[in-house]
């Protein structure tokens, strides 16, 4: 099972056509090969806070970083200690420095067995980057990986954490002018290599790829922190694992994943308490998500975003009733995660 995790490539990035050219093509294929997710949202708008929401379907609190309270975060459950617990290995690769914001600590307390970053890669043609390698070289080495992984013929979970389309937005690429794009296209082009290279091995047939975003772009520049646009996020489950192209239209949640995915493997999730399974058509399925000093929920019925510093509603839908039942679920839900923060 493999995990990759798109930097910042919100669905206002990867939907882009310029000029009738797709700035994500790859990942558009792969979404109509798939299981696509339709409406998926991201519970935040940074990496550290995306990355908990996924692998350990834990939502974001409006103010505070889990990963930056250890004692707190090492209680998480998570698809990597799941997975350990019915005999996966498991591993996290990323070409930056995997300590920024505390992240390695967060991973090998919720079950990474191994983490690989810029300290262990060595990448002699490398270009001198702010944040760490680009995704061309990690994503080869990550391919190769995951190929070695398969020959061994034991279970793995092995999550990349891709890192070029992040800003300043500046890659060894000339697909389009703007620089965010450009840097979309760059890791879409090099993610998409790595697929197909999976694809036309014998690791393909037993194999689940997840495709996620962390968060949304800035993009455009009118798209500013809160609005639901820069919350929608990509996410496609393929590989040959997968049994036949599906969409899913269910709104729901990056946090979701979790619960999601191992109950499609008949895994225990009780522990996962926020995390709901997104295929269940018996329950009520929603999005949520926080930003700074912030919150919105997205339904089948409406939306709403709530400022904390004016304790108010600022931007709703759907009518006034939908909009205060949102209101009062997501404050609910705030209320329950911070309590949980405090006493666990």
């Amino acid at each position: 099972m493999v995990l990759v995790i798109l930097e910042s490539l919100g669905r206002t990035v990867t939907d882009e056509v310029v000029d009738g050219r797709e700035v994500t093509p790859n990942l558009n294929r792969l979404r109509s090969e798939g299981v696509w997710f339709e409406n998926l949202y991201a519970n935040s708008f940074r990496t550290d806070r995306g990355t908990v929401a996924i692998m350990s379907g834990y939502p974001t609190h409006p103010k505070a970083s889990i990963m930056k309270y250890p004692q707190k975060a090492h209680t998480l459950p998570s698809i990597a200690r799941s997975l350990r617990g019915v005999g996966y290995t498991t591993s996290f690769t990323y070409g930056g420095d995997a300590n920024f914001t505390n992240t390695a600590s967060y991973l090998y307390g919720t079950g990474i067995e191994k983490v690989i970053d810029e300290k262990l890669l060595s990448f002699p043609d490398a270009r001198d980057t702010k944040w760490g390698y680009d995704d061309d070289f990690v994503c080869q080495y990550f391919a190769d990986e995951v190929l070695r992984m398969s020959a061994e013929s034991l279970p793995f979970f092995a999550t990349l954490l891709t890192l070029s389309s992040h800003e300043p937005f500046e890659v060894p690429f000339d697909a389009f002018e703007n620089k965010i794009l450009n840097a979309a296209a760059f890791t879409d082009h090099h993610v998409g290599m790595m697929v197909e290279k999976w694809r036309q091995s014998p690791a393909w047939d037993n194999l689940l790829v997840v495709l996620i975003a962390d968060h949304g772009m800035p993009y455009p520049k009118s798209l500013t922190i809160g609005e639901p646009l820069r919350q929608r996020i990509p996410m496609i489950w393929c590989g040959g694992a997968v049994k036949e192209p599906f969409v899913c239209e269910t709104i729901s949640s990056q946090a979701d994943l979790a619960t999601t995915l191992l109950h499609q493997m008949g895994i225990e999730t009780s522990d996962f308490e926020f995390s709901r399974d997104i295929f269940d058509d018996e329950i009520e399925h929603f999005g949520f998500y926080t930003y700074n000093n912030g919150f919105g929920m997205i339904s089948q019925d409406g939306f709403m975003r709530y400022d904390c510093v004016s304790n108010a509603c600022v931007d709703g839908i759907g009518g006034e009733e939908v909009t205060e039942l949102l209101v009062r679920r997501s404050k609910a839900l705030v209320q329950t995660l911070h309590k949980d923060i405090i006493e666990r």
